[in-house]
């Protein structure tokens, strides 16, 4: 009998094994918490699940972890208690004070070959660093190239586009057509970059960053405000772009938004369209290019803004719709498949330009706000965490306010909202002085002529977070400084210290300048290489004294044109050298 007994309990423990095996993967805590403002800048991020996962399920397309200012985070996986965690430790800190994406596929499978029903998504904020709502605006940078008229800037994406951990902008000109590339030097800006052409585009505006396709590198999206086209640019490494390729949404695409709106483990796009007064939503097949985008009427009209993330906390991705005509913020829930449905709606009182999301009021859940452009005001609405809306709160800002960016900007582990002023020529900074109240006295900081948007980011990596602004009148960039300031934007002095900046254009066919700054009297060599390191052309080989100067390169000097590729530039004084890349693109 006894031996029987052991058998039964034998028998009995296989099977609970197997039921346990046979079940769907299903998320049942996660760390960081959803929405925390202030995770540690090297969280570990841990997943539980309620059964054991296979770990040749797991790889950086079904698991990922995306940094909205830095792109795909790498890193190692561990599985713990019986496989039923997962844990990825990053490789890098966080860049500070930035909003990160961890979204799980359905290709994660349990030890018995079961996938997950549906894919899995949650977001936090990393940690940013003790700071000031009073920045000092230490540059001014022009996005015009010599010559040009009015190019109308507009959205300003920072993101690390040449993965050197340092926040980059792409800018988006909507007359001229195009978006410039400024690369981080760690202290402002270097000269452009590049410049990419939308010739499908009209009026682009709205953008955002993702890796459609898996290869470590950015890529960009932009909306056009001029016609139905959305441009997407797939990245090809060290901050160069592929061509334009467009994609048909409806009229007056004024939002995007990214995300994995279907749970396969690549990233979405979805649009607002003003003017076809509806969303699309555009499914990546996986390799960066797209289904053709299908058209959604919502229960607003005029739909302005979208932005993504979970409204009601069940790992699924929710679209918040700015919409402008209706004036109001409506919340589609999505259903893991790539459709949304109507949870609730909130009346803004004033039409809103631009929205943004995030734990507003520290209670766990996802709040908006919104740029109320004619009324005059911000306006903030509070998620209940189950897909409803608050009535919104409004606080006066200055004339014609487009734009709504938020971070935590003096580091006191709450979000505050900053508006870009058109009309007003200013951009306020509004405190968040806890639980979601905002003071009644933003912080003005100077546009020129039109406060046009913010991006918010670490721009030199000391942990607290500065603003770049945009002036879509003047085709201005203006560099706002967190902290201690060690640069007078007005200075007419020699340069305090060395610098070899980016050749401009770039690529370039068959000419391009480089810049550069001398801090001491002495000899100074620029010389160009091919990609073998031989040296193919001398530019500079003299005396200089300290200031700034800038010398053209010339692939087709004399009989001696060289061919397309890749070339470096080097730059050697007695106390100072530096190389850099740039393309010659026939």
């Amino acid at each position: 009998m006894k031996n029987f007994t052991l058998s039964i309990v034998s028998l009995s423990i296989l099977l609970i094994a197997g039921i346990v095996n046979a079940q769907a993967p299903m998320v049942t805590s996660v760390s960081p918490q959803r929405q925390v403002i202030n995770a540690d800048r090297n969280s570990q991020v841990i997943v539980n699940f309620n059964t054991a996962i296979d770990p040749l399920s797991v790889n950086d397309v079904t698991f990922r972890v995306f940094e909205k200012l830095a792109g795909e985070a790498a890193g190692t996986f561990e599985f713990l208690n019986g496989n039923t965690q997962i844990k990825f430790t990053p490789s890098n800190p966080y860049l500070a004070g930035g909003w990160i994406t961890v979204s799980l596929s359905k290709g994660i499978r349990s030890q018995g070959n079961i996938p997950m029903a549906k894919g899995f998504v949650w977001q936090f904020w990393s940690k940013a660093g003790t700071g000031t709502l009073n920045l000092s605006r230490i540059a001014t940078i022009p996005v015009r190239r010599q010559g040009e008229g009015l190019i109308q800037c507009y959205g300003a994406l920072g993101v690390d586009l040449n993965n050197d951990r340092k926040t980059d902008l792409a800018v988006v000109n909507e007359v001229s057509r195009d978006f410039r590339v400024f690369l981080n030097n760690g202290v402002s800006f270097d000269t452009m970059f590049a410049v990419y052409p939308l010739p499908a585009g009209n009026f682009p505006s709205p953008n955002d960053g993702a890796d459609f396709n898996h290869d470590g590198k950015i890529d960009i999206v932009i909306g056009n405000a001029g016609n139905n086209i959305l441009s997407v640019f797939m990245g090809s490494g060290n901050a160069v772009f592929q061509q334009e390729v467009p994609y048909t949404a409806a009229n007056n695409v004024r939002g995007v938004a990214v995300g994995d709106i279907d749970g396969d483990g690549d990233d979405d796009v979805v649009t607002a369209n003003r003017g076809g007064s509806n969303i699309s939503i555009f499914k990546n097949n996986g390799d960066g290019t797209f289904a053709a985008g299908v058209n959604i009427n919502t229960v607003g009209s005029g739909e302005t803004a979208v932005m993504l993330t979970d409204a009601n906390n069940d790992g699924i991705l929710d679209a918040f719709i700015g919409c402008y005509t209706s004036r109001e913020i409506v919340l589609l829930l999505g259903d893991g498949e790539g459709n949304f449905n109507f949870s609730s709606r909130s009346d803004l009182i004033g039409a809103p330009w631009a929205i943004s999301v995030g734990d507003i009021n520290g209670d766990g859940n996802v709040d908006v706000s919104g740029a109320l452009s004619s009324y005059d005001r911000i306006g903030v609405i509070f998620g209940d965490g189950n897909g409803g809306l608050s009535t919104v709160t409004t606080y006066n800002t200055g004339a014609f306010p487009l734009a709504m960016d938020i971070g935590d900007l003096d580091g006191d582990n709450d979000l505050d909202l900053i508006s870009s002023n058109y009309s007003g020529g200013t951009f306020n900074v509004f405190e968040n002085t806890g639980a979601g109240i905002f003071s009644n006295s933003p912080v003005v900081l100077p546009a020129s002529s039109s406060g046009s948007c913010i991006t918010v980011h670490d721009r030199d990596n000391d942990g607290d977070m500065d603003l770049a602004g945009i002036d879509e009148v003047d085709d201005l960039l203006f560099i706002f400084n967190n902290g201690t300031t060690g640069v007078d934007p007005n200075s007419t002095e020699s340069p305090e210290s060395f610098g070899l900046y980016q050749n401009y254009p770039n690529p370039f066919n068959p000419v391009t300048k480089i810049n550069y700054n001398i801090a001491v009297k002495g000899k100074v060599k620029i010389s160009v290489y091919d990609i073998l390191g031989n040296e193919v052309r001398i530019l500079t080989d003299e005396i200089k004294e300290p200031g700034s100067y800038s010398v053209d390169f010339s692939a087709s000097a004399g009989n001696n044109y060289l061919p397309s590729g890749v070339y470096y530039y080097r730059m050697i004084t007695d106390e100072f050298s530096d190389t850099r890349s740039m393309i010659l693109l026939k």
